[in-house]
């Protein structure tokens, strides 16, 4: 198949590589190897036609090499093959993410890799123009779920996932049992320990449902790995697993869900297992001076990020309880306080002191409680002490209460700090009061205060005529930073009506656009805000949908006045466009791109405002269309279609359709099929459609040919829709569109199908003699317009392809059909009456079904006896039809090119006298 470049093989390739297990050195598992090496050996340049495939290659060789030290050849071969790989395409093997370090890391004492790791430190654009920041750019990119899949065969994939899906913990026991007997059971297993774990942390994702319920959580999992780990390099490997994604984390681009098992392993150990959670905790110390000694201010800076998204995601409420523990040892507790001494400051409890350590832990849960309730009573201070971060707890009784009592009220109090990520530069370059009120929409917890904080804002920049270009700038990047958490959460309502879309308008960020559409188009006042809300999209690109939701929202609320709503609507979101010298339908797809791939729901509620308000724009454009077919799901589609048939909606013009479709034939099936949906509730004119059939190809374009198979379907058929069907080509050979749509047509219309086709047989077919039929043929009867009708031979062709599939027997029995096929026969040459001699051969089996008298016979026998066949006699027959037809025009002399359409009188007269001869 590789030899033959058949299509698809590269995915097999893929997948067969899967069942190529690490940790296994049996021999079936070494000779499946040997095979794929060979494999990407021998075909090196077909291989190198699949960057994906190459990346995958690497990643899985890589790994390979690591379990393959008892195997010198062998691994010799993989070093020579892998390293050449990542010398000759490192560009491509860079999709693999972080990972692809981790792994480098294994074999770095293999000479081979040791040079390739000293240009990779040293010389890092030797292998790669694009690695301009060298292993952390590597680092820092999410590896991608494909390469952590491909490490595990499907069958261990399938185990694990029912064992993380569908066990209830307490009893696993003997699930883990199993799979260590048939998985781990061997030295060489260790390493597959890892590839477990990577597995665990980067694709097993629970529900909240999932989390909720007695289903066996991934740290257990996890922590059972590392348990049973015999090797101390294989532990040591399985941590570096566990803790990789921390290393560089980025919450805009990697997941809590990776780094949340490490976290929890440790913390649920400590009952248990503290030794564990001393090793975790250990390992994740000294990983920061250790990993990338030159790197490592960005190393710990990872792993600090990792630890508030930790905390700011309530995966846990405070890591002192996990860092001040006693049943650490103090050695290693120091150290951690040491390296992490802004997560170890302990909460200042006012009364007697608490020894023992069951107490204390329900102290900490009742903290822990308290601080993710809805009712808790947290409040933040100013009058604290600067050199002072502690947190100061205030019990409101001096003793401790008992266990089973409701939780302690707390008062939290604490200095406001603000996000580390906010330029403080910028900050400071706002006026006070300006300064002032941006910062209480970071701190305040009123939502209605926000409010008007941002009206404040609002009025600050619009009537003081000292706000400068800069403080713009500044004042865009710091609201945007303040702001970011409601800017991302999900806004709109999952129950639609006023009073919740309302609801969901209701804050900071939508003051400055309503702020926007209370102004007069003529103000000049409006352009500030514009400035300010461009400014706040370079760092926060929803801003840009976020406006086209609140106007269409405050369209909705302000129906009263709903025609000067919309006129302002469009009007806001151009000028919004226009200061960012961005083209209208750029910034329109780019907002609903983004919109599309935060919030479907959003976007297709959104859809139909936008193809009303934007409708010189999005109807009829491909881009827009597409992005629409890709989103929705049945019960939107329908929602679409309702709107379109109600006359709310028109997504396309008819003049559009042709090329629409064209575009579409590169889309998937799915959106391809809602396409055609779309077409139809459109009622576009069919013969529109039918322009480019001739075009499309049965085996690579079936979505469109069973569109408009259905469409003509309903269709009565005519002259003007069978002449595009029929200039179809009549290979290959498993097309059936055109037999499908005439059988069907002929199954509802009868003889009126058979009519059209022999009309247009006829019409097709040149009466001259024989020796001048050959420079005539092939110009046909010509076009009235549109699309040129089929030749003679092409007719012929498609009606022997109904005719050898028996689909419709009785057509070629109709009276006008047998008229045809007389004359279509005396017109062909001698070698196109071979071709369709099976044909013509209906004529002589019908003959004892048309009783009539041919009167143009000198032998007087009866009707179709007389009809031309491939005998000597028949060629004198035929002449004589020919000679017939010619002698029933006005001018024999004109008769030499197939008979044109203007020519109505002769046709008659030539019709006239072909009935007769019948």
């Amino acid at each position: 198949m590789v030899r033959n470049n058949i299509a698809g093989v590269d995915n097999l390739c893929w997948n067969l590589m899967r069942n190529a297990a690490g940790g296994d050195i049996s021999s079936s598992n070494i000779a499946l190897i040997e095979y794929l090496l060979d494999l990407y050996q021998d075909h090196r340049k077909w291989l190198e036609r699949f960057p994906w495939l190459i990346a995958s290659v690497v990643y899985s060789f890589l790994r390979f090499i690591e379990d393959h030290s008892s195997l010198i050849p062998l691994r010799n071969r993989e070093v020579v093959f892998t390293i050449s790989l990542l010398r000759d395409r490192f560009t491509d093997c860079l999709v693999i993410g972080r990972d692809l370090i981790r792994l480098l890391q294994n074999v770095s004492r293999i000479q081979e890799f040791e040079t390739l790791w000293k240009d990779l430190l040293y010389n890092p654009q030797s292998l790669s123009p694009s690695l301009t920041n060298g292993i952390i750019q590597i680092l820092e990119t999410r590896t991608s779920r494909r390469f952590l899949q491909s490490r595990l065969t499907p069958d261990m994939e399938r185990k694990l996932v029912f064992f993380t899906s569908s066990v209830r913990f307490g009893h696993h026991k003997r699930y883990q049992e199993w799979f260590q007997n048939k998985y781990l059971n061997t030295p060489e297993a260790q390493s597959l320990r890892s590839d477990l774990i990577r597995f665990i942390v980067g694709l097993i994702h629970p529900t909240n449902e999932l989390l909720c319920s007695d289903i066996i959580p991934r740290w257990a999992v996890i922590g059972w790995l590392i348990t049973t780990c015999t090797s101390n390099i294989a532990l040591a490997n399985a941590k570096m697993a566990l803790f990789y994604d921390w290393v560089c984390y980025d919450p805009k681009h990697d997941n809590i869900m990776n780094i949340e098992p490490a976290i929890l392993v440790m913390l649920n150990s400590l009952r248990i297992h503290p030794t564990v959670t001393a090793s975790l905790l250990d390992f994740l110390c000294r990983i920061i001076p250790n990993f990338y000694p030159a790197q490592s201010e960005r190393i710990r800076n990872g792993i600090f990020v990792s630890l508030r998204q930790i905390l700011d995601k309530r995966v846990l409420a405070s890591l002192v309880p996990l860092f001040t523990n006693p049943r650490i040892d103090g050695e290693l507790r120091a150290m951690i306080q040491n390296t992490f001494r802004e997560f170890c400051d302990p909460p200042a409890v006012q009364g007697d002191p608490i020894k023992n350590d069951d107490i204390m832990d329900n102290l900490l849960i009742s903290l822990k409680d308290e601080l993710i309730s809805e009712n808790d009573d947290i409040s933040f201070s100013d009058e604290e002490s600067e050199t002072s971060p502690k947190k100061n707890i205030i019990l409101e009784n001096n003793s401790v209460p008992a266990i089973k009592t409701t939780p302690l009220k707390l008062k939290l109090k604490e200095k406001s700090v603000l996000p580390l990520d906010l330029d403080k530069e910028a900050l400071q370059t706002l006026t006070k009061e300006l300064r002032l009120e941006t910062e209480t929409l970071y701190f305040e917890k009123d939502n209605e205060r926000k409010c008007e904080a941002m009206e404040k804002i609002v009025q600050l920049i619009v009537q003081d005529d000292d706000i400068y270009p800069e403080m713009i700038a500044a004042l865009g990047s710091c609201i945007s930073c303040l702001l970011k958490n409601q800017i991302e959460e999900k806004i709109f309502p999952s129950v639609l009506n006023d009073d919740a879309l309302e609801d969901s308008i209701g804050k900071p960020i939508f003051v400055m656009f309503r702020s926007l559409t209370q102004f007069a188009e003529e103000d000049s006042r409006r352009l500030q805000l514009f400035s300010l809300l461009a400014e706040m999209r370079t760092h926060q690109t929803r801003i840009g949908y976020l406006l086209l939701y609140y106007l269409q929202v405050s369209s909705l609320i302000n129906n009263n006045s709903n025609r000067k709503i919309n006129g302002i609507k469009s009007h806001v979101y151009k000028e919004f466009c226009e200061t960012q010298e961005v083209e209208l339908n750029e910034c329109l797809l780019s907002d609903l791109q983004l919109c599309q791939e935060d919030d479907t729901s959003m976007f297709c509620w959104l859809i139909p405002a936008v193809y009303d308000q934007f409708s010189k724009i999005v109807v009829g454009n491909e881009d827009f269309l597409h992005l629409v077919v890709s989103t929705i799901d049945g019960s939107q589609i329908q929602e679409i279609i309702c709107l379109i048939l109600q006359g709310k909606l028109s997504m396309f013009r008819p003049d559009a359709v042709p090329s629409l479709a064209s575009s579409s034939l590169d889309w998937e099936t799915m959106e391809q099929y809602f396409f055609w949906q779309l077409v139809s509730a459109h009622d576009i004119d069919i013969k529109v459609i039918l322009s480019n059939i001739t075009k499309l190809d049965y085996n690579n374009h079936p979505e469109t040919l069973t569109s408009i198979l259905l469409m003509l379907k309903k269709e009565k058929p005519t002259l003007e829709l069978l002449k595009p069907i029929l200039c179809r080509e009549i290979k290959p050979l498993n097309d059936q569109f055109v037999i499908s749509v005439i059988s069907s047509w002929y199954l509802e219309h009868g003889d009126n199908v058979a009519n059209l086709v022999s009309q247009l047989l006829i019409s097709r077919c040149p009466v001259v003699s024989p020796t001048k039929r050959k420079r005539g043929q092939g110009q046909g009867l010509g076009s009235r317009g549109g699309v040129a009708p089929p030749s003679a031979e092409r007719i012929l062709g498609h009606m022997e392809r109904i005719r050898s599939r028996g689909t419709c027997p009785v057509l070629f029995r109709a009276e006008g059909m047998q008229k045809a096929l007389q004359i279509a026969q005396a017109a062909c040459t001698d070698t196109q009456r071979m071709l369709f001699s099976n044909l013509f051969q209906l004529l002589e089996e019908d003959e004892t079904h048309t009783p009539t008298t041919n009167r143009n016979s000198t032998s007087g026998k009866r009707g179709r006896k007389a009809a031309p066949t491939f005998g000597n006699s028949n060629k004198k027959n035929a002449k004589s039809v020919i000679k017939d037809l010619s002698e029933s025009s006005e001018d024999s002399s004109e008769e030499e090119e197939v008979i044109k359409p203007r020519q109505t009188k002769k046709r008659r007269k030539i019709n006239a006298v072909v009935s007769e001869s019948d």
